[in-house]
């Protein structure tokens, strides 16, 4: 089965796939944090790597809003954050928005511009585009020829969906590593 998906998402890569390189055109949205202040009452909250608790969790990441922490928008009933400012934010994940209060109603975060892409060269995946090594802290790796769906871009960063372990994940990698 793993490798009719395989299979099946090179050829839609092939359909979808657009004629230039990425580098030269990618019209996907991107992620900009807005500073949220800390909460009086805050709670720590689950980080997950996509916006359902189906999606693969990267050694128990917690947000805590008690701290400063950021948004960069929500999907149906789940929220993108980090914790931190805008300028130094740690791991990117998901929390349930309603766990939020005072949560900021946009942006929405629907990455319907998102398309196929293939993996070119070994691309570490970081939950962190602050990085300066993209093998420091979570490394895992996504191998030549691997299927993604590019989201968003961050900086250098894209933000791609991929899975790992046979779970999905969503996660950053630079963006030179994408054809």
């Amino acid at each position: 089965m793993r490798f009719f998906n395989v299979m099946l998402a090179a050829l839609l890569l092939c359909l979808l796939l657009p004629c230039c390189a990425l580098g030269e055109s990618a019209d996907v949205s991107v992620l900009s944090p807005v500073e949220m202040a800390p909460e009086t009452d805050g709670q720590v909250l689950d980080l997950y790597c996509g916006p359902t608790q189906g999606f693969y969790r990267h050694a128990e990441q917690t947000l805590d809003t008690g701290k400063p922490y950021v948004l960069f928008g929500q999907y149906d009933c789940w929220a993108m954050a980090a914790q931190s400012t805008a300028d130094s934010f740690g791991p990117v994940g998901w929390v349930e928005a309603g766990s939020i209060p005072d949560i900021p109603y946009e942006p929405q975060l629907g990455f319907e511009d998102g398309f196929a892409a293939m993996v070119e060269e070994t691309a570490p995946m970081t939950d962190n585009p602050l990085t300066e090594d993209p093998f420091d802290g979570w490394t895992a790796a996504l191998e030549p020829g691997t299927p993604i769906i590019v989201l968003a871009q961050y900086g250098d960063w894209l933000y791609v969906q991929s899975e790992l372990e046979d779970m999905p994940v969503r996660a950053f990698i630079m963006a030179d590593t994408v054809f």
